[in-house]
């Protein structure tokens, strides 16, 4: 059950659940005030950019996170970097995982092993900086943006990178072969059981759940971020709106 049929449970929530909360933000009025979906603290005014324009805006974005230095964090480069190292972790750490369903390439597991310890460690790092950091927000922008959703999404993606990390570290030789075994099994829908190990049970299920997850809390944001810009306007960082209101309205 947990090996076999959840893993396509997970996979169709997933898909669905993203599709429908997009479906849901695109139907949505965008009124003059603009809205934001995916991160705090950001509003995208809409009709503010040509679609070519902000394509590149939010291209730029997910690939370099230049806004938290230009706008966001008031130049806060240790936050930029933490930002950029557990996002471009996660991204080579599930592309590392790839190779589980292509098999035919040949990459000396030495050197896998070395890139997967090393992202892994990287992205651990980053990760438990940024919760720390978070726990301490409050006192960065003196308002309550912090929710049990905020702690619960990075404590969990920590979760599973450590669990990968142990697994990585103490796992045998023979682990790869069964896990690649048990991957293509779940391709061709052929039940394969799946390597006896209890950190492989745990790692597995963690991101099932995970998966199950994404769609019905603010990590949607991967999936929703190129969506909102792309099609309606730029980001604009909150406190310079609360501040351009202030001096014109008095309020």
């Amino acid at each position: 059950m947990l090996y076999f049929i959840l893993p396509y449970i997970s996979l169709v929530v997933l898909v669905v659940g993203v599709l429908y909360r997009i479906g849901l933000w695109l139907a949505a009025g965008k009124g003059p005030l603009g809205l934001y979906l995916g991160l705090h603290r950001l509003v995208v005014k809409p009709r503010q950019e040509g679609y070519l324009s902000a394509v590149g805006h939010i291209l730029a974005r997910m690939f370099t996170y230049y806004t938290i230095l230009k706008a966001s964090y008031r130049r806060d480069y240790a936050t930029w970097l933490g930002v950029a190292l557990f996002h471009w972790g996660i991204f080579l750490l599930i592309a590392f995982h790839l190779h589980l369903w292509l098999p035919q390439l040949t990459v000396p597991e030495s050197l896998m092993f070395i890139m997967g310890t090393t992202v892994g460690s990287v992205t651990l790092a980053a990760g438990v900086y940024l919760l720390v950091r978070r726990v301490n927000i409050q006192r960065v922008y003196s308002v309550t943006i912090n929710y049990l959703d905020d702690y619960v999404a990075v404590s969990w993606v920590i979760l599973i990178v450590t669990l990968g990390l142990a697994l990585r570290l103490t796992a045998p030789p023979s682990l790869f072969n069964e896990a690649v075994k048990w991957a293509l099994g779940l391709t061709s829908f052929k039940y394969v059981p799946p390597p006896s190990n209890p950190l492989f049970y745990a790692h597995v299920l963690a991101v099932e759940l995970f998966m199950v997850y994404i769609p019905f809390a603010k990590m949607i944001h991967p999936f929703s971020m190129p969506v909102n810009p792309a099609l309606y306007g730029r980001f604009e960082d909150i406190e310079e709106v609360r501040r351009r209101v202030m001096d014109k309205l008095g309020w």
